[in-house]
């Protein structure tokens, strides 16, 4: 089986961090590297989260610290949801793993060039790594066969009443990536609040054992008592892992092709997503945009992640 070459780009993060235990357990990916932003929590938190994770799981994957702040603006993150370190209480070991001297844009320019196949990119965080990409090595974007994003959402949002949180960190960068001409799937809120995880199947996790259970039962929770506290839920939604779920296995989503755009001007929708499901603008569709998802079988495909990488530590 040929596996899929990708890079990751995230900013973790409690959901981020259940992505990449889906991407690190899964050998149908062909992990290129991982590159990191500023977003859920400072680029320090995401950097070193990132950085011990795959220290503890996956040594050999390479890992790049990127741009600390979005391309015109201030940074917004969220430690209301993640907590200060990004990963709430939960402290992950020294593995002594060592970041990339090359910086996050050097390190995907790097790649895609040596690269003999093109590369998937999965995006779970803003898109300011992935923009500035764009504009200083515009020669390399053939090399992208496409772009797997969280982001987005047509149902109201979760950071303004209009707008997802990662398109609302950087919508200029994330204007630029949709504009970029490369194949995208979208991920918006559309389907990733359909992609939960209740209290008893938290408890289910926690009980596999392990190293990894651990590290996803404690990211879990700490969303989850979030969602308790502010929104008296007793179910979390895992936006993040939607993307390598959809890499994993497209069959469990539904979607539509689309135009995407991204408002910028607005005095209350900034950030805002236009997910044209109608054709209203009647503008050249630029992305497959996911609104439904087998619940059941996602959950399973974490259980499965967490199970496979329980011998790891």
């Amino acid at each position: 089986m040929k596996k899929i070459p990708i890079i990751i780009d995230c900013d973790p993060g409690c959901d981020d961090t259940i992505a990449l235990l889906l991407a690190f357990a899964n050998d149908k990916l062909d992990i290129k590297g991982v590159t990191v932003s500023a977003g859920n929590v400072n680029i320090y938190n995401t950097s070193e989260n990132a950085r011990k994770l795959i220290g503890v799981f996956r040594r050999e994957i390479k890992v790049a610290k990127g741009c600390e702040k979005p391309m015109f603006k201030t940074i917004v993150t969220a430690p209301e949801v993640h907590g200060e370190s990004g990963l709430g209480c939960l402290i992950l070991p020294e593995k002594n793993k060592k970041l990339e001297e090359l910086n996050a844009v050097e390190f995907l320019a790097k790649t895609l060039k040596e690269s003999s196949e093109k590369i998937t990119i999965v995006i779970t965080g803003p898109m300011t790594n992935i923009a500035v990409f764009l504009i200083a090595y515009p020669e390399l974007k053939e090399k992208i066969e496409k772009f797997v994003i969280m982001g987005g959402s047509s149902i109201g949002g979760n950071v303004t009443p209009s707008a997802e949180f990662n398109i609302y960190v950087d919508a200029e960068a994330a204007d630029i990536v949709f504009k970029s001409g490369v194949r995208i799937i979208l991920c918006p809120l559309d389907v990733t609040m359909k992609a939960f995880i209740t209290e008893k199947e938290l408890e289910e996790i926690k009980a596999i054992g392990g190293y990894a259970s651990e590290v996803a039962y404690g990211a879990i929770k700490n969303a989850l008592d979030f969602y308790k506290e502010f929104y008296n839920k007793h179910e979390v939604p895992m936006h993040d892992p939607c993307t390598i779920a959809y890499l994993l296995n497209k069959n469990i989503f539904k979607g539509k092709e689309v135009f995407v755009g991204v408002e910028l001007r607005g005095e209350f929708t900034y950030g805002e997503t236009i997910i044209d499901y109608r054709n209203k603008f009647f503008k050249e569709k630029n992305a497959l945009s996911l609104n439904e998802i087998d619940r059941i079988e996602f959950v399973n495909m974490i259980k499965v992640a967490v199970t496979k990488l329980k011998t790891v530590v």
